[in-house]
């Protein structure tokens, strides 16, 4: 089958559909579980438990994406998600009550899991002139962090005073987005293979046949891990605040903003120094750059002077930002070309599945272990980190069992 060419404008708006679904995302999600809380009848607790249940439909509705989508087009699947997503954010302005807010976040939540391994498929497929589809996953992470960095500043504006009240027109907002990328992505990404070819391929793969290749499992095990005890780590900076008293949360969010800011402005010039050495290197690199950033941190809890402990940690947040642009360059290419053609809907789903679960588990996991010990915390997740880079790579771009396509 070939697969044909992807125009640069149409790339060009499909970012600019990404860019704005981030920003809708980046002005409601950090306010959601205070929304809830301030619900009639609602509380601290029953709002973390409601948020926790989303999320679990979340992560499902994703692991069923990756069938869904090797027997449904990518582009259409998409298009639903985020058209149902749209529908469950206008509807959480008449959420006046914490049940029918639990429902309507539910909706939304399995609606979004869905769009996002749709997502992450439709981009996976796409082919360029040039050949270097790799850049796909560092652009989607430049207009991601741009659009959410935005929507996180403006939300601090909007939402203010009564919560019930401020947080309808950024449901509205948000709906908006949802809506906006619907229709970019059934105006500007390709139309799929014919129902018939996606069936066939939904008969030849499995996630136990995927799961059953050493190289694609070592390369899940290997970004569960980094999203985890990597990212999932850096958002424990503002508990490390409070626990240690090493930074007020003022500092926390300007080194949060210091992340951001790194992969916005280096992604791509990583990406490109990438290209220039072994895969096997970068991988390890990306792990071992990620053990050391916590070992710094690890360090800057046990010093006694403040002003050594934010030079310390400045130092490991640093770090930690540019080998976060390294996981976008070198792992999640490899796990599209660890996949045949049949199975690649699902190893994108896995790793959306990934990233939402970790970024869950992560922080949970840290949050229990710093009340007992917190430099101890930061050494264990840095031994964990190591794992993943005693695993053999491939040394250069390889494809799993995929047919060898001619541009047309």
């Amino acid at each position: 089958m070939v697969t044909p060419i992807f125009p640069k404008n149409k790339y060009r708006v499909t970012l600019a559909g990404i860019t704005v679904n981030a920003f809708g995302n980046g002005l409601m999600s950090p306010y959601v579980i205070s929304w809830l809380a301030a619900l009639p009848h609602g509380s601290t607790q029953t709002a973390g438990i409601v948020f926790g249940a989303t999320g679990a439909g979340q992560l499902l509705a994703t692991l069923y994406a990756g069938r869904l989508l090797t027997a449904l087009s990518p582009r259409n699947v998409l298009a639903t998600g985020l058209s149902l997503s749209a529908a469950a954010a206008a509807l959480l302005t008449a959420a006046h009550g914490l049940v029918l807010a639990a429902v309507v976040l539910f909706t939304l939540g399995s609606a979004q899991g869905i769009a996002s391994a749709a997502q992450a498929t439709a981009l996976g497929t796409l082919k360029f002139t040039d050949g270097n589809e790799d850049r796909v996953w560092s652009h989607l992470q430049v207009v991601l962090n741009i659009g959410q960095g935005l929507g996180f500043l403006l939300g601090g504006y909007l939402v203010t005073g009564n919560l019930v009240e401020t947080m309808r027109p950024v449901f509205l907002l948000n709906a908006v987005s949802f809506a906006t990328f619907a229709a970019v992505a059934l105006l500007a990404l390709p139309r799929q293979p014919s129902s018939s070819t996606r069936t066939q391929q939904a008969a030849d793969g499995s996630y136990r046949t995927l799961l059953a290749q050493r190289h694609a499992r070592q390369l899940i095990f290997a970004d569960a891990m980094f999203f985890t005890f990597g990212i999932g780590f850096l958002f424990l900076l503002p508990l490390l605040a409070s626990q240690a008293n090493l930074l007020t949360l003022r500092q926390v969010a300007v080194l949060l903003a210091v992340n951001t800011l790194i992969i916005i402005c280096g992604q791509l010039a990583i990406t490109r120094l990438v290209h220039r050495i072994p895969r096997a290197t970068a991988m390890r690199l990306l792990f071992l750059g990620t053990a050391v950033s916590w070992v710094l941190v690890a360090t800057a809890a046990e010093l006694h002077s403040r002003a050594g402990s934010l030079i310390v940690l400045w130092s490991a947040v640093v770090l930690f930002s540019v080998v976060e642009c390294l996981h976008t360059a070198c792992l999640v290419p490899q796990l599209r070309e660890a996949a045949t053609q049949a199975d690649r809907p699902r190893i994108l789903a896995l790793h959306v599945f990934a990233s939402k679960a970790g970024l869950i588990a992560g922080p949970a996991l840290g949050g229990v272990a710093i009340a007992a010990n917190i430099p101890l915390t930061w050494a264990a997740a840095s031994c964990l980190l190591l794992v993943p880079a005693l695993f053999s790579y491939s040394q250069t771009k390889t494809t799993a069992g995929l047919p060898q396509e001619a541009p047309v």
